[in-house]
C-alpha cells in the first residue's frame, strides 16, 4: 500500500554534495525553491530533465551530485557520433555461441545476446548530448520513455514495484510502478545549441523539463562556498560513498500517483479547468475567419496576429502573439510538476499552504519556456532579450492575472459541476472567448 507519510520529506532533505546555487528559482506556498529543489521535484515526479547552458557553468557537476542521489547506480555516458545506447543493455552471450561451435549446430539471433544489469540503473545520464547527430539522439526516444528494445523484445529499465492503490470507493488494485528518468546536457550560446548538431525537436518533446542554467546565476556566497570547498580540485567531483535513495523517489511517484487517484476535489476541479485552459483555452485568438483558434490558422499564425494587431493591452498581445496552445502531453507536464511542487512545498514546510494556480502558474515558467509553446521569436527577441525564460515568466504572470480574475467564475464552475446541475445563465455568459473551454 502507498505509504499515507509525504516521501517527499526525506527527498527535500538531500542536499547535493559540491553543486552550489541558492539562487531562488521559484516560490510556492510561500516556500523558496532553489534549482536543486526543483531537479528534485521534478525527479520525484520522475520527469526527465534537460540542462542548458553555457560551458563550465556546472551542468556537469549537477548531473554527477544527481547521479549520486542514486547512489551512483546510473548509466552516464558522453554524446558522440559512433554512440550506440543499446550497446549499453546488450552483452554477447559466449556461451551460446560457444555451445553452437561445439556441436555444429546453430544459434537465434536473440540467443546471442543477454541482457546486462544496467536495465535495471533508475537514471540515464548524458553528456552534451548535442554532439550527438539526430540519428544518434533518436536512439534515446525510447530510453526516456522508460524502456529499451533490443532484438525485437521491449525491456523495461530501472526497478520494478507493486504498489497497491485505492480509489475513492474504496476499491483497491495493484499496480508495477516502474522508475526511471533521463538526464541531459547540451551547450548554448547566442541562442543557438553548441556542438555537431542542433537538438531534435521529438527529443526535446520527450525532456519534460528543460532548464537554462544560466537564468539562475549563482550568488556571492555559493562562489565562496566552492572556492574554499574545491581543495584545489577543478576536475569534476563525484559523490563516493553515495547512498541509493531510488526507493525514496519511487515511493514519491508512487505517492504522487495515489494523489491523482483520490485528488483534493476542490483542487481536482481546478485542475480540470486549467489543464482545459491549457490545451484549448491558449488556442483562442479574436478571428472569427480562422475559427478563433491558433491550430486552425497554424500556417500563418503568429505572423497574421502581428499584421493584423490582435490584442487590446500587453497581456493581450502577448496571449494572441506569442503563446502557443499546450499540447496535451505538455499540459500534463504543467499539471503533474505543479502537484509535485506543492507536494515537495508541504514536505520543505509543514505550514505551507500551496494553492493550485500559484503552483501551475509556476510550473509553467520552468516548463513552458524551452516547451516549444512561445512561438514569435521576433517578439520574444525584442521584448524579453531573446531569454524564453522571461517571456515565459512574464505569460505566466498574464495567464496568473487573467485567472484570477475569473476565480469567482472558476468556483462557481466547480460547485455546479459537483452538484450535476445545469449552469446558471450569468456563469454561461461569462465563459467566453478563451474561457469557453471551461464549459464546452
Amino acid at each position: 500500500m502507498v505509504p499515507n507519510i509525504n516521501p517527499l520529506i526525506k527527498i527535500a532533505s538531500l542536499d547535493a554534495n559540491t553543486y552550489r546555487n541558492s539562487t531562488v528559482v521559484s516560490k510556492v506556498g510561500g516556500v523558496d525553491f532553489t534549482l536543486w529543489d526543483v531537479i528534485k521535484t521534478g525527479l520525484a515526479c520522475r520527469l526527465n530533465i534537460g540542462l542548458l547552458g553555457g560551458s563550465g557553468e556546472g551542468k556537469s557537476q549537477l548531473v554527477a551530485d544527481i547521479a549520486g542521489l542514486y547512489g551512483n547506480n546510473a548509466d552516464r555516458v558522453l554524446g558522440r557520433n559512433d554512440l550506440d545506447i543499446k550497446s549499453l543493455y546488450r552483452e554477447l552471450n559466449f556461451a551460446k555461441l560457444n555451445d553452437a561451435m561445439q556441436s555444429g549446430g546453430r544459434v537465434a539471433q536473440r540467443e546471442l545476446s543477454n541482457v546486462t544489469a544496467s536495465i535495471g540503473k533508475p537514471l540515464v545520464a548524458v553528456e552534451e548530448i548535442n554532439r550527438c547527430v539526430e540519428a544518434v539522439q533518436n536512439q534515446f526516444f525510447n530510453i526516456f520513455e522508460g524502456f529499451i528494445e533490443i532484438d525485437g523484445v521491449n525491456y523495461s529499465l530501472g526497478g520494478e514495484r507493486l504498489e497497491t492503490f485505492s480509489g475513492f470507493g474504496g476499491d483497491t488494485w495493484q499496480r508495477n510502478v516502474r522508475y526511471s528518468v533521463g538526464v541531459w546536457t547540451a551547450n548554448i550560446g547566442n541562442g543557438k545549441y553548441t556542438g555537431t548538431v542542433s537538438m531534435d525537436a521529438a527529443l526535446k518533446n520527450r525532456s519534460h523539463l528543460m532548464i537554462d542554467v544560466d537564468n539562475f546565476v549563482l550568488q556571492g556566497s555559493d562562489l565562496d562556498a566552492i572556492l574554499m570547498g574545491s581543495g584545489a580540485e577543478i576536475r569534476l567531483k563525484d559523490h563516493d560513498g553515495a547512498v541509493d535513495n531510488t526507493d525514496q523517489f519511487a515511493s514519491a511517484y508512487a505517492h504522487l500517483a495515489q494523489k491523482s487517484y483520490t485528488p483534493n476535489p476542490q483542487e481536482l476541479g481546478q485542475e480540470l479547468l486549467l489543464f482545459r485552459y491549457l490545451v484549448l483555452g491558449l488556442d483562442y485568438v479574436p478571428s472569427e475567419s480562422g475559427n478563433n483558434s491558433k491550430r486552425a490558422m497554424k500556417e500563418v499564425w503568429p505572423s497574421i496576429a502581428e499584421e493584423k494587431n490582435f490584442g487590446k493591452d500587453d497581456d493581450d498581445k502577448l496571449m494572441y502573439r506569442v503563446v502557443s496552445p499546450a499540447s496535451v502531453r505538455t499540459a500534463m507536464t504543467v499539471v503533474s510538476f505543479a502537484r509535485g511542487l506543492r507536494e515537495y512545498a508541504k514536505a520543505k514546510d509543514d505550514k505551507a499552504n500551496p494553492k493550485v494556480l500559484e503552483s501551475v502558474t509556476e510550473s509553467f515558467k520552468i516548463v513552458g519556456a524551452y516547451s516549444g509553446m512561445l512561438n514569435n521569436s521576433s517578439r520574444v527577441r525584442e521584448f524579453h532579450v531573446g531569454n524564453p525564460y522571461l517571456a515565459a515568466t512574464e505569460v505566466a504572470t498574464a495567464i496568473q492575472t487573467r485567472l484570477e480574475a475569473r476565480q469567482d467564475l472558476m468556483t462557481a464552475i466547480v460547485h455546479f459541476q459537483s452538484e450535476g446541475t445545469a449552469f446558471p445563465r450569468k456563469v454561461l455568459d461569462e465563459c467566453k472567448g478563451e474561457y469557453a473551454c471551461f464549459i464546452s
